[in-house]
Formats: C-alpha cells, sequence, structure tokens
C-alpha cells in the first residue's frame, strides 16, 4: 500500500518561478554592471547612455524576444547623442548636457530598481496564493485529463509527473493571478 502524495509537491516554487522569468539572471547583471562601470570611465553622458540601455535590459527582460528601448530612453539617448556631435559654444550648454546625463542616469536606476522591486513584490503574492490553495482546490483547476492523472499520480503513477508537473504549475499561476488581474493589467 502506498502513501498518498500532495499535489503540492508538482507546483512547485510559483513566485521563484515568476521571479526568474522577470528579471535577467546573475550573469546578465554582471554583464551590465561591468559595461556601466566601463563607460564611467569615459565621461558621465556615456555613463548615462550605457545606463539607460542596462536599465531598458532589466525592465524588458521579459520580452526580450521583442527588444525595446521605451520612448523615454529613447528620447534620453537620442538628446545625448544629439549634444555629444553638437558643437558646445558656451559653458551653459555643457552644464545643460552634465545635468541632463545625471537626470538620466537617476531615471534608468530608479526605473531598473522599480521594476525589480514589482516583481519581487508580486511574485510573493504568486507564492501566497499558491501557497493557500489545497489538493481539492488544486484539482479544480485541471481539466478532465490531467485531473484524472494527478490523482492517479496521487495513488503512486509517476508515468506522466514530468507533463503533470506542467500542467500544475501554469493551473496554479493562472488561478494565482487571476484575482490580480484588474482591467487586463497584473496588478504589482
Amino acid at each position: 500500500m502506498t502513501n498518498k502524495r500532495s499535489l503540492r509537491q508538482l507546483v512547485g516554487p510559483v513566485g521563484i518561478g515568476y521571479l526568474r522569468r522577470a528579471v535577467p539572471p546573475g550573469w546578465v547583471w554582471t554583464v551590465l554592471a561591468a559595461l556601466v562601470a566601463a563607460a564611467c570611465l569615459i565621461e558621465l553622458p556615456a555613463s548615462a547612455a550605457m545606463a539607460l540601455l542596462a536599465s531598458a535590459v532589466v525592465v524588458h527582460w521579459p520580452r526580450r524576444k521583442r527588444p525595446s528601448l521605451g520612448y523615454w530612453r529613447l528620447l534620453g539617448l537620442v538628446l545625448l547623442g544629439l549634444l555629444a556631435w553638437a558643437p558646445e559654444p558656451d559653458v551653459l550648454s555643457q552644464w545643460f548636457e552634465h545635468g541632463l546625463a545625471i537626470a538620466l542616469l537617476a531615471l534608468a536606476g530608479v526605473s531598473a530598481l522599480t521594476h525589480v522591486l514589482q516583481a519581487r513584490r508580486l511574485s510573493r503574492r504568486l507564492q501566497q496564493a499558491a501557497d493557500a490553495m489545497d489538493d481539492n482546490r488544486l484539482l479544480e483547476l485541471l481539466p478532465g485529463d490531467a485531473a484524472r492523472l494527478a490523482r492517479s499520480w496521487t495513488a503512486g503513477d509517476d508515468s506522466h509527473a514530468d507533463e503533470l508537473a506542467v500542467v500544475m504549475h501554469l493551473a496554479v499561476m493562472h488561478a494565482a493571478l487571476a484575482p490580480q488581474m484588474q482591467g487586463g493589467a497584473v496588478k504589482a
């Protein structure tokens, strides 16, 4: 006689899975930090331009197959480019260039930090919602065939464990995100 297993074992860490997809992995952070540090050795506008590119990578990481800078980052890069190639007749234009570079550096940092904090907050909420589900609720989330396979898995049949784990994870993510949805956008 086998002991009945809990479906929670198949679900896995929902919040951590979301966070892994929402923010870049450690090696990307390392590369971005090295590039920004290298740009700091050149001059302030180059640092701002690299920080804008790095923040775009961080913020748009979940949509990395369709890369995008975003409008304000693109506008910032264009302005920095124009100021870099424009003749500098006086100190005021240089002051404006450096002021703009500092403002864009700050915006890039705040943008990336805000994205990471929102992703962490949402991953915690997803994990809490997933942890609150018991086996009966988990079975209700599954379509007929998957529910049947889940029942046989709890009885000891491991023949479809890998496929069932994927379906369970997706079902729990969907159910955990459902209350977070408001007007088509996820609340963070």
